[in-house]
């Protein structure tokens, strides 16, 4: 999909892939919603085969609405949530923040054993954005190493609201 354009987006890369998508990272292009143009996004675009199942379209949406929801700075942002045409068909996607860093799961097996201090400051942050997602009367229900984004700053961001 490298180099492909997805409505508003230009592809650059795959991030990764999980159980309702594929999620790349993207630079927006003139037109795109909620984003300046050059800003890289990450986009996550449901499985085709996932797109018959109302089910799964309406769980993926609602994660999008949830995430456009929640503003805090330990919480992923979602911009958006759009359909546009890929390969001749419809794909539904979802816009979001762009979060340069890697997941706890993959610091813990670099490190494995995370110092005290940094460990505090991920629960402390952990903390911080759960307390926002439940100000918006949200339970997030798949808090774990893999939804936790840390920087090389030590920034730490909560993502994945698909089961909230």
């Amino acid at each position: 999909m490298q180099g492909m354009r997805l409505g508003s987006y230009e592809i650059l890369s795959e991030l990764g892939t999980g159980g309702m998508g594929t999620v790349y990272l993207a630079k927006a292009v003139e037109g795109a919603t909620g984003v300046l143009p050059g800003m890289e996004v990450a986009l996550k675009v449901i499985h085709p085969h996932l797109v018959g199942r109302s089910q799964y379209v309406e769980r993926f949406k609602r994660e999008g609405r949830v995430g456009q929801r929640v503003r805090h700075e330990n919480v992923v942002t979602t911009y958006a949530i759009e359909t546009a045409s890929l390969n001749e068909h419809d794909a539904l996607f979802l816009v979001m923040e762009r979060v340069v860093g890697r997941t706890l799961r993959s610091l813990l097996e670099e490190l494995e054993r995370i110092p005290e201090g940094l460990l505090r400051e991920v629960a402390h942050q952990v903390a911080a954005g759960l307390a926002a997602i439940h100000a918006e009367g949200i339970v997030h229900r798949d808090l774990k190493p893999e939804n936790v984004l840390v920087s090389r700053s030590h920034a730490v961001r909560i993502m994945d609201l698909g089961v909230a």
